[in-house]
């Protein structure tokens, strides 16, 4: 188990797979967990089982989307069913340079999230209350987004439904033929277990995407648990 509550682990980790972090991105970090048990305690925000592997199950599994890859520093990133921000939150602590919407549906989960982002003082965070699919949300954000990342939100079908009317409009070639670990991915899924039928359904109800899965392999990722988890990139042409 990858217990790291003073979050050396965690670091260390980070910077095993390339991800080298700054004393006030740890600080923040730091800040971050302190804040999301605060509120777990009140509103249920991450599972009461994994709260004492925070750092593990929840803060470097954001993040390791981010390893091996070079993305551009401006990225307009959409988080559906961010819960309690995540990982749009550690994405954001990462990329101070990036502008980041987080989205969810309950009320309650949006307080707790914006007050967290509030306190952290970041102001690369923008919370939003409502629904991906609702259209008055639609119209208000279509095309405004480069990547949309969701964790244990919804099917991989129906979250490329969801996604494809907040994303810009691109001409990259697709990362999932060329192999191009800096091209910028369209959706970015956060899966684990078997998903060859998800997969299939995908490739049924939306034509146009295709999907790249990933198995969380680095080092680290066996002590941190997630072994059996995946990252799922998906493009649409």
């Amino acid at each position: 188990m990858f217990h790291v509550e003073h979050s050396l682990a965690f670091s260390n980790t980070c910077r095993d797979n390339g991800l080298r972090l700054s004393p006030q991105q740890i600080e923040l970090f730091r800040k971050y967990v302190e804040l999301l048990r605060e509120w777990n305690g009140k509103v249920n925000l991450v599972s009461r089982k994994d709260e004492e592997n925070v750092w593990g199950s929840h803060i470097l599994h954001s993040v390791s989307f981010l390893f091996g890859r070079s993305l551009p520093g401006n990225i307009r990133l959409l988080d559906i069913g961010t819960g309690g921000g995540l990982p749009g939150i550690p994405l954001a602590i990462v990329n101070s340079g990036w502008s980041v919407t987080l989205m969810d549906s309950i009320g309650k989960k949006v307080l707790a999230t914006r007050d967290i982002a509030e306190r952290l003082g970041m102001g690369n965070i923008e919370v939003v209350n409502g629904r991906a699919e609702e259209p008055s949300v639609v119209r208000e954000r279509r095309g405004a987004y480069d990547i949309v990342v969701a964790r244990g939100v919804a099917s991989l079908a129906q979250l490329a439904k969801w996604s494809r009317p907040y994303l810009k409009r691109r001409t990259l070639p697709d990362p999932l033929l060329a192999q191009e670990e800096t091209a910028v991915p369209s959706l970015v899924a956060y899966k684990g277990g078997d998903l060859e039928s998800e997969l299939q359904e995908l490739r049924i109800k939306v034509p146009g995407a295709a999907a790249d899965v990933r198995a969380l392999v680095f080092s680290g990722s066996a002590d941190a648990g997630l072994e059996e988890k995946k990252i799922v990139v998906v493009q649409f042409t």
